[in-house]
């Protein structure tokens, strides 16, 4: 059964009406139907199974019904990732977002081979809009944040808001994530950062452990920077037991 968002104020009582892109999808692609059943969750994470009542050429409207599990983590889990070329970023976000991660935070630093344009604004909607979509296919409750691109003193300054941060880093001493994650309580917040293509420089990693950063390797081969993003996040909501209840 597919799965829509929706923001609050597009309803009234049980009644939600659905607008945009949404009703696109769903006359046109999906061939929807006055009585056939979706699933519609809010912007904050709440899901209900619903029936469509009405359809117009700009809006279908539903009614909703009972509520649907939450499938969200119990450990919200940030992913800080330096931004990649070409269509890389795009396939950690879509990824990352299968995976569960809470909110993904692009970053620039010292070897960060991207840097912003004039056209930031549409490429971060298009982020979000990513995001949105593997957060419907994979059955998410809620839609992760795109953050918009901040260099790495600014993400440093983050840290604070954070029970634990862990930085990966391919030149290490062998750190066990596992350990690391030992005492990971329900609704820790984690922040996971991994760099871009040419790395972190020792510089950099220095400043964040003294910031509070944990450095932690992902074991003694090299991985690509999306492939080191998103074993990450894999192994972590492993250890937080996400990926067996």
């Amino acid at each position: 059964m597919n799965r829509f968002f929706y923001q609050t104020k597009q309803r009234k009582d049980n009644i939600v009406c659905l607008e945009g892109e949404a009703v696109h999808h769903l006359t046109r692609v999906l061939r929807a139907d006055v009585g056939d059943k979706i699933e519609l969750c809010d912007e904050h994470g709440v899901c209900r199974l619903a029936e469509i009542t009405a359809i117009t050429r700009h809006e279908v409207q539903c009614i909703l019904g009972e509520l649907l599990p939450n499938n969200e983590s119990e450990v919200l889990v940030d992913l800080a990732f330096g931004l990649l070329k070409g269509e890389k970023t795009d396939f950690i976000l879509q990824k990352a977002t299968e995976l569960g991660v809470h909110a993904l935070l692009p970053f620039i630093s010292a070897r960060t081979v991207v840097r912003p344009s004039k056209q930031s604004d549409k490429r971060q909607q298009r982020w979000q809009k990513i995001a949105a979509a593997a957060a419907a296919q994979a059955k998410r409750s809620y839609i992760p944040k795109v953050g918009s691109p901040s260099y790495w003193p600014e993400l440093i300054q983050q840290f604070t808001a954070y029970d634990q941060v862990i930085l990966f880093w391919e030149m290490a001493a062998k750190q066990s994530l596992k350990d690391l994650l030992s005492r990971l309580k329900t609704k820790s917040r984690i922040l996971l950062i991994t760099g871009p293509e040419g790395g972190l420089e020792k510089a950099e990693v220095e400043t964040a452990a003294a910031a509070g950063a944990q450095i932690a390797t992902l074991g003694p081969r090299i991985l690509r920077a999306e492939t080191a993003a998103l074993t990450a996040v894999a192994l972590t909501m492993y250890e937080a037991d996400e990926m067996r209840r």
